[in-house]
């Protein structure tokens, strides 16, 4: 199940919004297992798609993902 995307830190929130260049507006997911928080958000450039979690297990299979991913893309 997932959280909603207000349950993230305000500094995580925060670093997010420098890195896409200002403000963004946000949907979430409506489905999914692997990352407790999973959005779209849409930023003056373009879209970008984030995922978050807080469990140890989780973020560690989420850096895997996203090695993975960076291995076949």
């Amino acid at each position: 199940m997932r959280s909603d995307w207000t349950a993230l830190p305000d500094t995580v929130t925060a670093g997010i919004a420098e890195r896409v260049g200002g403000a963004f507006d946000v949907v979430s997911a409506p489905s999914g297992h692997h990352a407790e928080i999973a959005s779209t958000l849409t930023a003056a450039g373009g879209k970008v798609f984030i995922k978050a979690a807080s469990a140890r297990l989780t973020f560690q299979s989420l850096r895997y993902e996203l090695a993975a991913t960076q291995a076949v893309g």
